[in-house]
């Protein structure tokens, strides 16, 4: 009887962030990594390849369930509406990485990444329609990821975010399409 790759002692190594390369046991390890500050409107943040305009239901659903995406632009919403600069750290994985701490909030989402080869972090203005806030450019290769965001609530304001991207295993709609949906959404 055949097993898929996801079966058996190989696949409750990957499950549990441990990849087998002929024999070596290898942890998933961060590629990059990056720290800044994002200034939030509304305690909400995106991350898009395909420029700053946020749709208003993406905004909606973001506001509902805290992460949401078009597979064009990822967004989270922070417990915290009140805190108008969030430090973050941003990391890309080269594999889905082991759970470690303790998090107030983690939320996932998916973002395709095309080929411009950088994702930008940002948090949509409200004064002027369309324009962001201070941007955190992260560089990435094209593809599909998985974004997790966790937080730390230190108090009214005062949180602290990690963000960690990861190639996804799962395929969407193809780059065309995604592009199509950004297009609509400018």
């Amino acid at each position: 009887m055949a097993r898929s790759a996801d079966t058996g002692a190989a696949g409750r190594a990957r499950r549990a962030g441990v990849v087998d390369n002929g024999g070596m046991r290898l942890e998933p390890r961060i590629l990059m990594q990056l720290s800044g500050v994002l200034h939030l409107r509304d305690g909400k943040f995106f991350a898009s390849c395909f420029g700053h305009r946020v749709p208003d239901d993406l905004l909606a659903a973001v506001t509902v369930h805290g992460a949401a995406t078009n597979k064009a632009t990822a967004g989270f919403a922070s417990p915290s509406r009140s805190q108008a600069s969030m430090p973050v750290e941003i990391e890309h994985w080269d594999d889905e990485p082991p759970a470690d701490g303790d998090w107030d909030t983690v939320l996932r989402t998916q973002l395709c990444v095309d080929t411009s080869g950088s994702i930008e972090w940002f948090s949509p203005s409200t004064e002027e329609p369309g324009g962001p806030g201070d941007v955190v450019e992260f560089p990435v290769a094209r593809g599909w990821y998985e974004v997790e965001a966790a937080a730390r609530h230190a108090g009214d304001g005062a949180d602290t975010w990690r963000i960690r991207m990861w190639s996804s295993d799962e395929y969407g709609p193809d780059l065309k399409e995604i592009g199509e949906i950004a297009l609509l959404a400018r």
